[in-house]
């Protein structure tokens, strides 16, 4: 930094660092016209300002980068290389949100105030569906989504020394919408197997209801993640679909979920009876070291009726149709691992012990999600409790 004089006055030059993308000098300069006592007060307050405002964070280092761009950069540099596909999905669709809202705006322009009414302008936003219905477009819970991921985003600008001061950090996000979760009783749940025993989706929907396991985790598990001699699932991947690609596994969701779920007598018995009559003579077919890809392809658990891998998807789509034809209360594959914890609780376990069989990396995360079980557990043990009192007089 450094106040120069020249012919038409003082000339102020800040060096503020380089800039990340291009790694050119970034610098800060102005002229303060006239050579005299108060240009050279001006010229150094504005000095100080300057070099203050950076280090609050209201000047970033590249000095007017479009926040439209940094999203870009932000996603292609650290999201890309560090979140599953379907985190990376998810987060492109949030990033598309901010960058058609905000993404004019340089980084130094994006203020706490500015983010607050982006908040308020997406509540505001409706569609109009086929029927005429009119609702809004992002529901309190999308805008918390949409929040996490710019905090997220420009946190790592922080980190980058692009900013100092990460202004989403003081905006204020809607609070998420009250859970409406959906779920089976043990009889719906038998009733909707019987009626779907002939198709591929019966085994998935099956080790659902009995593991809690997602449908991408289901969709990958091969025999050797299966041991019949300690009576548990190893949870190693997930099954993915990419567009052009094909099926791919990856990583569980995250570190908590690559762990093990204790199989129920029923899923270790309808497992074996599965693989005796898939492999009535040679069971090196399934072994771990399968080289060709028709071997590779009957180590899945879980196959439809071309012998290849169930796809996520199909799950998904195939139990939705069979919902509607059953005429059943409507919940997607995703509500069988609510009702396998909500038929847990109200059998008595508790929050760790659900925490833990679901693979939550915190228990507070199951104590949010089921609360509404939880309080009614609550409410109905109360109520066991008054009348002991009553029956005691």
């Amino acid at each position: 930094m450094s106040i120069r004089e020249t012919a038409k006055g003082y000339y102020v030059e800040v060096f503020l660092g380089k800039d990340p993308l291009s790694n050119k000098k970034i610098r800060k300069t102005k002229l303060f016209p006239g050579i005299n006592r108060n240009s050279l007060k001006q010229a150094k307050l504005w000095e100080a300002e300057t070099l203050s405002a950076y280090k609050t964070g209201d000047i970033d280092l590249k000095g007017g980068m479009k926040l439209s761009s940094y999203l870009d950069f932000w996603y292609e540099t650290y999201v890309l290389e560090n979140c599953a596909y379907t985190t990376q999905r998810r987060y492109k669709t949030l990033c598309e949100c901010i960058k058609s809202n905000l993404g004019h705006l340089s980084l130094e322009q994006i203020k706490a105030p500015i983010i607050d009414r982006f908040y308020k302008d997406l509540k505001k936003e409706t569609i109009t569906l086929k029927d005429g219905t009119v609702k809004r477009r992002y529901m309190d819970g999308t805008i918390l989504k949409v929040h996490k991921v710019f905090k997220q985003a420009l946190d790592k600008a922080c980190a980058w020394d692009m900013i100092v001061k990460n202004p989403v950090t003081y905006a204020t996000p809607p609070a998420d919408d009250e859970r409406n979760i959906n779920t089976w009783s043990i009889e719906e749940i038998e009733n909707f197997l019987k009626f779907i025993e002939q198709t591929p989706l019966y085994l998935p929907v099956f080790i659902a209801f009995h593991t809690g396991l997602r449908e991408g985790e289901i969709c990958a598990l091969r025999w050797e993640d299966i041991d019949f001699d300690t009576g548990l699932i190893h949870v190693r991947n997930t099954a993915v679909e990419k567009p052009k690609i094909g099926l791919e596994l990856e990583d569980p969701k995250t570190a908590a979920s690559k762990a093990s779920v204790t199989m129920t007598k029923q899923l270790t018995e309808k497992l074996k009876l599965i693989k005796t009559e898939r492999f009535p003579n040679d069971s090196k077919v399934i072994s771990i070291t399968a080289k060709n890809e028709e071997d590779i392809l009957k180590k899945f658990v879980c196959i439809n009726k071309d012998d290849l891998p169930v796809r996520p998807c199909y799950v998904s789509q195939a139990f939705t149709k069979y919902v509607k034809k059953i005429g059943y209360k409507k919940i997607t594959f995703h509500g069988l691992r609510h009702s396998h914890a909500t038929i847990l609780f109200i059998n008595g376990a508790t929050s760790q012990e659900v925490s833990k069989r679901l693979r939550h990396s915190k228990v507070s995360t199951t104590d949010d999600i089921y609360i509404h079980v939880t309080e009614e557990i609550k409410k109905s043990t109360a109520d066991m409790f008054s009348k002991a009192v009553e029956n005691a007089k």
